[in-house]
């Protein structure tokens, strides 16, 4: 596979998750946050051990252990911006949690001693710039505890993203995005049982987002971006991520008709042109 099509693959996954803030969003007003996260890691994970069945009995320990890291860190990724939520406003959350696209770089300096270049650094710091002016709002100079617990969100986010690049190269993708999916589905299951109780049903008016959770923000998506990143460093693929602020925020304009201010508008254009940026790569004479 061509770096390129481990790129689209990442955009979509963006297009995907921009439209999974609509159906979690729908499913919360039914359903404990765990309990969701609980439904669609597990829910997420069936099809690809069903596939991938042959190839998880031959897979060494060692991979096995990468695998679920992977997925705890996915996991608390999750827990802390849940976490986080209950204290900040939804539009310093979504910014807070987007600065794992600046995170990136450094934890890949720290941990595997690959220090980020001028370029790297210049669209990382674009892009930040951009999801700023396009997620947060009037209140974003008050800090709380909630903005601390969203920032500890990003770093796992970032985490995930290095984990699974060294992770992702020589295992089956199925494979792979089950062991993800089995890690972050049983810890989100210990949390939600414990904390939130037994869910008694899934009421219809949630099953519809719980579905496309399940089967599109999760299983679909995680599936695409462990297989692109066979093909793309964590870096890039951070990069390529941070679109999902903008598909947010154009779903968010198409379905609930938010208003995009100017400076929206500039965010999303320098979200667009950093991607273009740390992509292109000038054609040698």
């Amino acid at each position: 596979m061509r770096k390129s099509t481990a790129n689209i693959m990442l955009v979509l996954v963006t297009i995907i998750w921009g439209g999974g803030f609509i159906a979690i969003s729908t499913a919360l007003d039914d359903l404990p946050p765990f309990t969701i996260l609980m439904i669609r890691f597990l829910g997420a994970a069936i099809l690809p051990i069903v596939i991938s069945w042959k190839a998880l009995c031959k897979l060494s320990f060692s991979t096995v252990l990468k695998g679920l890291f992977c997925g705890a860190m996915l996991f608390l990724a999750f827990a802390f911006q849940t976490f986080g939520l209950m204290y900040t406003t939804p539009s310093k959350n979504a910014f807070l949690t987007a600065t794992n696209v600046i995170l990136v770089p450094y934890l890949l300096w720290l941990v595997l001693k690959r220090k980020p270049t001028g370029k790297e650094m210049l669209a990382s710091s674009m892009c930040v710039i951009g999801i700023a002016l396009l997620t947060l709002k009037s209140d974003a100079a008050q800090i709380n505890i909630g903005d601390l617990l969203s920032f500890i969100c990003a770093i796992f986010f970032a985490a995930h993203m290095i984990a699974l690049e060294k992770a992702a190269p020589d295992t089956d993708v199925f494979a792979m995005t089950a062991l993800q999916m089995i890690s972050a589905g049983i810890l989100s299951a210990i949390f939600a049982l414990s904390v939130e109780g037994i869910p008694k049903a899934i009421p219809a008016s949630a099953s519809i987002a719980i579905g496309y959770s399940i089967i599109c923000s999760t299983m679909l998506a995680y599936l695409l971006q462990t297989w692109a990143q066979k093909y793309t460093s964590a870096n890039h693929a951070s990069m390529i991520l941070s679109m999902e602020a903008l598909w947010a925020s154009f779903f968010s304009y198409c379905f609930f008709r938010e208003t995009m201010s100017p400076a929206m508008l500039i965010g999303a254009a320098l979200i667009f042109i950093s991607v273009i940026y740390i992509e292109y790569q000038p054609k040698k004479e």
